[in-house]
């Protein structure tokens, strides 16, 4: 009689080619491919989170595309963008659908890369009928420059645009850039901007923004403010501050 000790391994078990043993030699291997294939999936995220931090620019700046009602601030956005643009525009109805056939309602959204000096412009346009301005309210959050836009024909408008540009840039604190829509002359578009009651040496962009080249006039300028506006300014006590 055979008696099996309590604790004792069986034949199977003993025998390295049981079925055992093979039950035990594939849990460990599959064990290693598991690990393998963590730590490769690990390192391929390391990989991608190193190229996105590498590709993602240094500079991120946000401008507020802001005026009147049909001035064209949807129009520099398309002109411009570098990525789909985001809209939110509807079919207009009564007069308004006499100056154009689509507003927007929420907002315009596009983006401007100048990769040599990693500089990315996030260009968020507002609604221009009034029943919608409160969405100016929401976006002019922690902007760098308002872009405002004037159609230079629609003169009937420049009243109130002064009004609005005025207000706007003494509650924000921040430079503006004046584009002076559908003008070619820029005395004229000069004029437009001084009647707007603009700060003295506010720059001046004519403009015709369904013209992809003249948009790219308006970034242009946008670029060279946010640059006049990080320049070292001393202070009276002596000490130098960087603008934001």
């Amino acid at each position: 009689m055979t008696v099996a000790l309590a604790g004792s391994r069986s034949e199977h078990e003993l025998d390295p080619s049981g079925p055992v043993a093979q039950h035990d030699a594939d849990e460990r291997d599959a064990a290693e491919r598991d690990a393998a294939e963590r730590d490769a999936d690990e390192r391929d995220a390391d990989e991608r989170d190193a190229d996105e931090h590498e590709a993602a620019p240094a500079h991120t700046f946000k401008i507020l595309v802001t005026g009147p009602f049909a001035a064209g601030k949807t129009s520099l956005i398309r002109s411009v963008s570098q990525t789909d643009v985001v809209s939110t525009d509807v079919g207009t109805s009564g007069e308004e659908s006499d100056v154009k056939a689509e507003t927007t309602v929420a907002m315009d959204f596009g983006t401007y890369h100048v990769p040599d000096d990693e500089i990315r412009l996030l260009l968020f346009g507002t609604p221009g009928q009034p029943r919608f301005r409160f969405m100016t309210d929401v976006l002019k959050g922690e902007v760098d420059v308002v872009a405002f836009v004037v159609d230079a024909r629609a003169r009937a408008t420049h009243a109130a645009a002064g009004v609005e540009l005025r207000s706007l840039l003494a509650d924000l604190g921040v430079p503006a850039v004046i584009a002076v829509n559908r003008c070619d002359d820029a005395d004229v578009a000069a004029r437009i901007v001084r009647s707007l009651g603009a700060a003295a040496g506010t720059p001046v962009v004519p403009c015709q923004l369904v013209d992809p080249d003249s948009g790219r006039e308006v970034v242009v300028e946008i670029l060279l403010t946010l640059l006049d506006s990080m320049d070292p300014v001393a202070d009276a006590d002596g000490t130098v501050a960087v603008g934001s």
